[in-house]
């Protein structure tokens, strides 16, 4: 057989593929790698913050603490405001979130600045870059892949379709790639041939294994924006609201939700910030809007404590980008010699910010069975662990946590239960087990292993319970009847804290279900006051 041109060809210079190419020539030095990246720079995504997990990756496996403490902001939890008519802005809107400083690190990302330094690390170990460059064709057999890759004037600019059943509208321009050279085209070859696209999903699309997932119909809209207020200065000069917290609200990802949508606001390290809503299509309409920008606006503007932080903002339009439909997943994620990494395998959900753990955790995976490949070991029991834990992983993390979520978004005492619930399992069954006992970031992704059964069904039974609770409240004419006035906090660290947070989360629980059956018994004994009443009514009517 001839030698191969690389040993491994990472498709996508990305967060994904250059961490996966910072790690492999850093524990296979040995390997030669490639990156081919279509965009001659790197413009801002969904995916702004980090998680515990994610940031543990980025920190203690690819040293990337520098470039994190200067040019990125430190990330203080989440925070949710709610709504309701009596609530007239952040002093009398419900709140949920932390009231200390984090006790483990987390960032707010500007996803241009991040992916460029990533890149020119993997190049600075030892990758090679084609840049722009984009893949036109490929053919794959057991570790003996070959592609095309066309190097051009306009080899930057996206397909006209990124996803089949996807819309990804922007009017933000395009690099200028002046200077590039003349078409041409080249033929590679490689061992192991690594997607990294995103949601263009370039292997995934030409292996026939991305599916849309139906049951989940969440799109988004989003755009960064200049000038907004400072939240923890309103706080100061109102007084009462400042002292209901410690840390910074601003530096949290701040959450505004409502019956069938949540709004993000992320600051970034450039004095901008992110503004973008992620709703349900069978309870909001938006994607519906004939002027996007128009309604977008208005959207935001209509929740009385978000409107506070938008009186002289403006709105960067030309950064305005629609999803139609946002969550996909593949069916496999690894054969012999190729693999899925991050977006390019699939997407969820950006609520909780899940996306950069996903990619964390098949960056790491991914790495580490390249490696063993390299070394002569069987890969064949773990690239069938591989497939089926983040199979596992999606299916479990979709049913458990996401499905039909946005049903009582609107309620304080349900989400608030359900982000300090399911925080405090991911504390407790993934960051704590990495920091205290693996010391290290490991690569199984959260509800993957196959013991997190348990844990399954247990958040998947708390969550169908919210969303009950929160449409008896409706179908009473309650809905959003708490949101006004109250106060749920949260911290979490790596010793006892998540064991206490389990408690509150329970409480909270409990007063809502104590709750819903006062909401049914009104509801029983109006039934049969109504039917009670009705021979009576009718003998009236006849006389």
């Amino acid at each position: 057989m001839q030698p191969h041109d690389y040993d491994v060809i990472i498709l996508g210079g990305a967060f994904s593929g250059a961490s996966t190419a910072i790690l492999l020539r850093r524990d296979y030095p040995q390997l030669r790698v490639l990156i081919v990246e279509k965009a001659e720079a790197f413009d801002a995504k969904v995916g702004e913050a980090t998680t515990e997990m994610s940031a543990m990756f980025l920190t203690r496996r690819l040293a990337m603490w520098h470039h994190l403490e200067s040019e990125q902001l430190p990330k203080e939890g989440l925070r949710y405001w709610f709504t309701n008519d009596k609530v007239t802005g952040h002093a009398n809107a419900s709140e949920a979130g932390g009231y200390l400083r984090s006790a483990v690190p987390a960032f707010q990302l500007r996803r241009d600045a991040l992916d460029e330094h990533l890149l020119a690390t993997a190049v600075r170990e030892g990758a090679e870059l084609l840049r722009p460059a984009k893949v036109v064709d490929v053919d794959l057999q057991d570790f003996n892949n070959t592609i095309t890759v066309m190097l051009r004037e306009d080899a930057e600019r996206p397909p006209a379709s990124v996803a089949p059943w996807e819309a990804a509208d922007s009017s933000q321009g395009k690099p200028s790639n002046a200077g590039a050279p003349d078409s041409s085209r080249r033929t590679i070859t490689c061992r192991w041939l690594l997607d990294a696209t995103g949601r263009v999903n370039f292997l995934g699309r030409r292996l026939g294994l991305i599916e849309r997932n139906e049951e989940h119909p969440v799109a988004a809209i989003w755009c960064r924006w200049n000038g907004l207020r400072h939240i923890d200065d309103i706080a100061a000069r109102d007084g009462m609201l400042a002292t209901r917290n410690i840390s910074s609200r601003r530096l949290a990802t701040n959450h505004y939700t409502g019956f069938g949508y949540w709004i993000w606001v992320i600051p970034l390290g450039n004095g901008e910030t992110s503004i973008g809503v992620v709703f349900d299509k069978r309870l909001i309409d938006l994607h519906h809007s004939k002027d996007r920008a128009t309604d977008f606006i208005a959207f935001m503007k209509a929740i009385p404590s978000l409107a506070e932080l938008l009186v002289e903002a403006t709105p960067r339009l030309d950064d305005l980008r629609f999803y139609s439909h946002l969550p996909y997943f593949a069916k496999q994620y690894v054969g012999n010699g190729w693999a899925l990494l991050g977006d390019a395998a699939s997407f969820l959900d950006p609520y909780y910010s899940p996306g950069l753990d996903h990619a964390s955790f098949t960056a790491e995976a991914t790495a580490e069975i390249v490696g063993l490949h390299a070394n002569g070991e069987d890969i064949a029991a773990r690239i069938v662990e591989h497939n089926e834990a983040f199979t596992r992983s999606y299916t479990r993390f979709f049913r458990s946590i996401f499905k039909d979520k946005y049903y009582y978004m609107g309620e304080v005492d349900l989400l608030g239960a359900a982000m300090i619930l399911d925080t405090a399992h991911y504390y407790i069954f993934v960051v704590i087990p990495a920091y205290r006992f693996a010391k290290r970031f490991q690569w199984m992704p959260v509800l993957g292993p196959k013991p997190a059964f348990f844990s399954y069904h247990f958040i998947k039974f708390y969550h169908r319970r919210f969303k009950a609770i929160a449409l008896a409240r409706r179908a009473a004419g309650e809905e959003g009847a708490r949101n006004n006035g109250r106060r749920i906090k949260a911290y979490f660290d790596l010793n006892l804290s998540p064991f206490h947070m389990v408690l509150r989360g329970v409480k909270l629980w409990a007063f809502a279900e104590a709750d819903n059956v006062r909401l049914q018994m009104r509801r029983l004994f109006g039934r049969r006051a109504a039917t009670t009443a009705s021979p009576a009514e009718g003998a009236a009517a006849q006389g």
